[in-house]
């Protein structure tokens, strides 16, 4: 279904993040295998993509992509 895919849904994501949603900087702090792989790697290209991720988009979200997060939503330099 168009408009519905995985870079939709990061792009969603993280236009929540960068507004300042609690609940998606929790649940992508706390529980992000419950995105896809592919949402997950779309997130990380559009943190890289804004400057605030360098790392490997490879849907693993360890330090490096939970720092990007945290910059995203406005809690880190």
């Amino acid at each position: 279904m168009p408009g519905h895919g995985p870079e939709d849904a990061a792009g969603f994501l993280y236009a929540a993040l960068r507004s300042g949603s609690a609940d998606v900087l929790n649940l992508l702090s706390e529980r992000p295998t419950m995105f896809t792989l592919q949402t997950r790697r779309a997130l990380q290209n559009k943190l890289r993509d804004n400057k605030f991720y360098q790392g490997s988009i490879d849907g693993d979200f360890g330090p490096g992509t939970q720092r990007g997060i945290r910059r995203a939503y406005g809690l880190e330099g």
